[in-house]
């Protein structure tokens, strides 16, 4: 395994914006930039931003039958997908709870899997204990870096050679472009909910990329972005968190991700698991809800129904495109009704709440068709 990457930075370079010398993270992804979250939030949202997600685990695996058993890790299917294509998936355990939430690549005779950075080791050895002889486990995080550049004129932003490779790729799809003596991987997807792009280079090339694309999109508004708009963004989607929604005690039937779960596509780690808990029935299900009032909730504070606690808020706080508190909970499918009335223990004040649609956020730039 290669030195931790979240211990060393590839680059030393700056970027100048605001008037102040803001760092291009790396592996350290700060929480916000200098003009703060809200801020950021609406970038996104209206124009564009970019962000370091570096820190995420990336791994190839390779050799024969290296799809088929990449396939065999994943609720999703990927083999229904060619070269030139990527999905979502859950990578879950015996039991049916989700280890982490991964995006899986393609690449015609092998695969790329993208895991969170929290997760990256658990998943690495999740992998190896699994691969049989002759798959190779390939951990390039250390070598690759990963960008995102996520909203609605995200297109606009990008220079040649990848404002022309990038006009035919469909959402969920990816091309692959040679620049300055490496080659990169573009992907149409992100978490945000806007139209944009997740970008894969060798780290030489990264302190480069990072300086032009702000040099394309200065013009057109583009700024860094941090962890924290990265949150609020994902969540007025209704989008899933792992450590919130998501965790080895969650099954995805649970937590709103049945439609990355494909059945029919033959065996997968968790499938008889998650075939008993479809036949049973579910006993909690995800749901989104708007507070009443000025008090936000708060990831962890319980649900409660007649002085008993019968659900969780797994994501909670201010979503800054629809200005009121909004979150997820896990709860009894009988409260998960639109109008349904929540009440949530806020440290002993209660929070009422009233269950509303998903996704929160129904605009969104991004372009599915």
């Amino acid at each position: 395994m290669s030195e931790s990457p979240r211990r060393t930075p590839f680059h030393a370079r700056h970027l100048e914006f605001e008037g102040k010398m803001v760092p291009f993270a790396g592996w350290e992804m700060p929480v916000q930039y200098p003009r703060g979250i809200i801020h950021e939030h609406r970038r996104v949202r209206e124009a564009a931003g970019l962000f370091d997600v570096s820190h995420m685990g990336r791994f190839y695996l390779r050799g024969a039958g290296s799809i088929d058993f990449t396939n065999s890790l994943i609720t999703n299917n990927l083999a229904k997908l060619g070269e030139g294509q990527l999905l979502y998936s859950a990578l879950c355990n015996e039991t049916g709870g989700i280890i982490d939430d991964v995006t899986v690549y393609h690449l015609g005779d092998h695969a790329l899997l993208v895991a969170n950075a929290a997760n990256a080791d658990v998943v690495e050895s999740w992998i190896r204990s699994h691969a049989p002889a002759g798959i190779e486990v390939d951990n390039a995080t250390g070598r690759l870096a990963q960008l995102a550049l996520q909203g609605p004129r995200a297109e606009e932003m990008l220079g040649e050679p990848f404002a022309g490779a990038v006009e035919a790729v469909g959402y969920y799809g990816y091309t692959q472009v040679d620049w300055r003596g490496g080659q990169i991987l573009i992907s149409r997807n992100g978490y945000t909910g806007e139209d944009g792009f997740e970008i894969y280079l060798p780290v030489t090339c990264a302190d480069e990329l990072w300086t032009a694309l702000f040099d394309w999109g200065q013009a057109v508004g583009l700024e860094p972005i941090g962890l924290g708009a990265r949150d609020s963004l994902r969540m007025e989607v209704n989008y899933a968190l792992y450590g919130n929604e998501l965790s080895p005690d969650v099954s995805p039937l649970e937590t709103g991700l049945r439609w990355v779960v494909k059945f029919k596509k033959g065996d997968f780690i968790g499938r008889e698991a998650l075939l008993a808990q479809k036949k049973a029935g579910l006993e909690r299900t995800l749901t989104g809800f708007a507070v009443d009032g000025k008090r936000l909730p708060r990831h962890g504070y319980p649900i409660m129904e007649n002085g008993e606690q019968v659900g969780v808020v797994t994501s909670g706080g201010f979503c800054p495109s629809l200005e009121k508190g909004m979150g997820m909970a896990l709860v009894p499918p009988r409260l998960t009704e639109v109008g349904s009335r929540l009440s949530i223990d806020a440290r002993g004040r209660v929070i009422e709440a009233q269950v509303v649609e998903r996704p929160f956020y129904k605009d969104g730039s991004v372009k599915k068709g």
